[in-house]
């Protein structure tokens, strides 16, 4: 009988939080019904409020006691004081004949009887009813799935799965939060697990940035010379970040674009970013078809326009140092010929035989110009006086317009090449080449020594980056070959290797397997990845933001452009989800004086954006007070494990809806392996005992004691690491 489960009546409402009183009758917290016997009040349980045809669901966050004395009628004696038994809940959810929703669109009034859930509500409410499979297998692919992925066990409701909708909380972005050794990492591995294990999965797109180096032994194997082979049979990949595996993380640096360069070069506003950026746009154009000659009457164009700066420069300050740079000026241009030594015979053939020839013998005539003004004696040049100057005008003017007339008339233009195109170009050519010619280019008042003063610190960390071992992964002397980019990013999403699509690859003998190891599994491998872990743990940690920035951009611009490549229907047609493991590591919320962070300018930007485009976002973070604001706000379902940190606590609450306070204020209590469970992924906001990862990641807890109390002392190869640290072992 419906009156075998009323336990009381609402004394007061506000707004999504009701106070119930309990029934006096009720001698203990136990109330017998036709299910058997039931707790009443116990935190983190559901009550039923009937409120017309509907049944509003309130979970219950605090039970307590209150007294008061009654006096007689005759105020002649007063009676012991009388417990009354408060229960706090807070309206979550609505049950409408056989469905529930989350939400609350009517609201009790006091006086109204309160129940206490039964197993069939239940069965509604965790999407349990024996009529129906709860399987996404039984859903139309082209429909929302339900709640069909298996998350852990409910310990308040025992018997009772608590399972995620898969396109809530991946479509949406999610954040996977707590305190270290809570379980983060277990319920991370537990999930993926978990939809791996669904046979009607048949393939996914997982890539976890694992900076703790904690996910091989939950998806890999143990056999380390085995890397890169199928899994638990489900094709997992793990890349290391080892600079002495064979299978190393390796990403070209030409897949950087111009902020990615400025902000690891700290490339200043000024006068090193446009050196900088120049440089790169005249090394990517080199190396495309039809730009090296293009280039090189770029380049030419500008050397005389600034020729033509030098001559014009009528400050008396300057006057003595005009012949110097003229000089300096005619003995960078007569080093053309050997950097561009490739492109000659194409620009004699677009601007007519003799072309470079007549260009390099008006150089020669201004450089004769200047040493006649050379004092021996004095050993200074003399001032141009203006009939010099007219004569070095004189001389570069014929040239200046055949290039112009070049440019209008050449066939392919002059190249439209951007500096964060991601092309191939010649690291030693940027380096000692291109660098210097757009620094020449740059210079202002005919005074390159000022740009060359102003641009050593970025040159002197520029050659850092190419010569240190630590950034070889990044600035190695990696190959030229076709389809250098699609290789890494479908190694990287774990797609099927382009071969088997005859899309062909470079030979081994022009790209090695070990030089660019993404293209060799590319070679090798047949099928595709359903989890991808790049473990970055040995990265130094000055290029972690820009390596995960640049991961993730990568990502979002692959998938912005097969939407606009395929038209609308492609758009979102290739879900990935990316996870983000300790992100408050290189997702920072920016604080005052600090440089701005790269790594969180891109998660900003997918967290605001990506959804869009197919790709989602698992936060996972130790410190959620020191996470980006923009990135967290941007989750709409949250797995909470226990926090203690006051911060973290304040800023978590913050974010999420005020209802939610009462329910949280159990965070610093939760015990390892639970976790609480709130947003669209779920159903209801509920206590959740994760389930078991099984492998799981490498993140347990040090054993003190049992090594303390061992008979026998284990061998430490200290020898070993540390020669191998030093460089001394392979």
């Amino acid at each position: 009988m419906q009156s075998d489960f009323e336990i009381g009546r609402v004394v007061g409402v506000d707004t999504a939080h009701v106070t119930i009183e309990l029934n006096r009758d009720l001698k203990g917290l136990t109330r017998s019904t036709y299910e058997g016997a039931q707790e009443i009040g116990r935190i983190n349980s559901y009550v039923i409020v009937p409120v017309g045809a509907r049944r509003l669901v309130a979970m219950v966050t605090r039970v307590f006691l209150t007294e008061e004395a009654e006096l007689n009628a005759d105020r002649t004696m007063v009676t012991l004081p009388s417990a009354r038994r408060l229960v706090k809940a807070t309206l979550i959810g609505t049950l409408d004949g056989k469905s529930y929703s989350q939400g609350v669109a009517v609201f009790p009034v006091l006086d109204n009887p309160v129940h206490l859930v039964t197993r069939e509500d239940l069965n509604v409410i965790f999407d349990c009813q024996p009529t129906e499979s709860t399987s996404c297998q039984t859903v139309d692919p082209n429909r929302d799935p339900g709640f069909c992925v298996p998350l852990g066990d409910s310990p308040i409701f025992e018997g009772f799965q608590i399972q995620i909708n898969p396109d809530s909380f991946f479509g949406k972005h999610a954040a996977i939060l707590g305190s270290t050794g809570s379980g983060k990492s277990c319920t991370i591995a537990s999930l993926l697990q978990s939809i791996l294990s669904l046979p009607e999965v048949k393939q996914t797109h997982f890539l976890i940035l694992d900076t703790n180096g904690e996910y091989r032994s939950a998806f890999g194997i143990h056999d380390r010379s085995k890397v890169g082979q199928d899994i638990l049979e489900q094709h997992c990949l793990y890349i290391p970040s080892d600079p002495k595996n064979h299978e190393r993380l390796v990403i070209p640096y030409w897949f950087m674009n111009s902020e990615d360069f400025i902000r690891l070069f700290r490339a200043k506003e000024g006068l090193q970013s446009p050196v900088l950026l120049r440089a790169l746009r005249l090394s990517r154009s080199k190396h495309l078809p039809h730009q090296g000659v293009s280039t090189l009457i770029e380049v030419l164009r500008s050397a005389c326009s600034q020729l033509l700066a030098i001559t014009n420069n009528d400050s008396p300050s300057q006057q003595w140092a005009i012949p110097k740079n003229i000089q300096s000026w005619c003995e960078d241009a007569l080093k053309y010929r050997s950097v561009f030594s490739n492109n000659l015979a194409q620009l004699d053939e677009l601007l007519g035989g003799g072309f470079f020839e007549s260009f390099e013998a008006m150089v020669v005539s201004i450089q004769t110009i200047i040493q006649g003004l050379y004092d021996s004696r004095s050993k200074n040049f003399k001032s141009l006086g203006p009939t010099t100057l007219q004569q070095i005008r004189n001389a570069i003017d014929p040239i200046t317009n055949r290039l112009n007339t070049a440019t209008a008339n050449i066939p392919f233009g002059i190249p439209n090449v951007s500096a964060d195109q991601a092309s191939y170009f010649d690291r030693a050519s940027f380096l000692k080449e291109n660098l210097e010619i757009s620094m020449k280019e740059e210079a202002e008042s005919g005074s390159p020594g000022r740009i060359r003063e102003a641009c050593g610190p970025m040159f002197l960390r520029i050659r850092r980056f190419f010569e240190d071992p630590r950034f070889s992964f990044l600035f190695g002397p990696f190959p030229e070959a076709s389809h250098v980019l699609a290789a890494f990013i479908r190694d990287v999403l774990g797609l099927p290797p382009g071969g088997i699509y005859d899309i062909p690859f470079s030979s081994e003998t022009v790209v090695p397997d070990q030089s660019l190891p993404f293209y060799g599994r590319q070679r090798t491998f047949k099928n595709g990845h359903n989890v991808v872990i790049l473990d970055l743990s040995l990265l130094a940690s000055e290029v972690l933001e820009n390596v995960t920035a640049l991961i993730g951009r990568l990502v979002l611009e692959l998938l912005q452009r097969l939407g606009e490549y395929g038209g609308e229907k492609a758009r979102g047609s290739l879900p990935v989800v990316l996870v983000l493991e300790e992100a408050q590591n290189y997702i920072r919320e920016s604080r005052s004086g600090e440089e701005e962070s790269i790594s969180r300018i891109v998660f900003e930007r997918i967290a605001r954006e990506g959804r869009k485009f197919g790709l989602s976002l698992v936060v996972a973070s130790q410190r959620p007070s020191e996470l980006s604001k923009t990135v967290l706000s941007q989750c709409s379902s949250f797995i909470v494990h226990r926090l203690q940190n006051p911060e973290d606590l304040r800023y978590f609450k913050e974010i999420v809806p005020g209802i939610y306070d009462q329910f949280l204020n159990q965070l610093p209590a939760l015990s390892p392996q639970t976790a609480l469970v709130l947003g669209e992924c779920v159903r209801a906001p509920a206590l959740v005992r994760i389930r078991e990862a099984n492998p799981i990641p490498r993140s347990r807890d040090p054993k003190f004691y049992s090594y303390w109390i061992a008979k026998e002392r284990e061998k430490v190869p200290v020898e070993e690491v540390c020669e191998t640290w030093e460089g001394k072992r392979e």
